[in-house]
């Protein structure tokens, strides 16, 4: 007697439908009393999954779940969730391929704010029909 063999064929569906590289150019913080600016060439993806759920997936490879603010045919705009008093938003300028994340955060124990800004490029790694 032939012993058989089953073999299931599962599809695979990409992790991603919408990934998109974000590569940093300058950030400038505000910490201090005082403004300043520094070149960046860090990268960042921003990623929506098959069931609509957008991540930010950092260089370590850790995934943050985002919130979709605002979505449409020239912007799209992410929160950041935060642990500290502030927020975190990123903007992401779909015609012009360039995005533009802030955070502002107040410390109670520091008695300090501070500010970031950073800007970069936008590139579409994939887009799933």
């Amino acid at each position: 007697m032939r012993p058989i063999v089953f073999c299931i064929l599962l599809a695979v569906q990409p992790a991603f439908a919408v990934e998109y590289l974000l590569t940093l150019e300058q950030e400038c913080g505000y910490a201090k009393k005082a403004f300043q600016c520094k070149n960046s060439s860090e990268t960042s993806t921003i990623a929506q999954r098959p069931d609509g759920t957008w991540v930010g997936v950092n260089p370590s490879g850790r995934a943050v779940e985002l919130r979709v603010m605002k979505n449409d045919e020239f912007i799209l705009v992410l929160e950041n969730p935060v642990l500290f008093s502030g927020t975190s938003t990123i903007h992401l300028m779909k015609k012009t391929g360039r995005f533009y994340w802030s955070e502002f955060a107040y410390s109670d124990m520091l008695k300090a704010d501070e500010a970031t800004v950073i800007v970069g490029r936008v590139k579409r790694l994939r887009q799933e029909p």
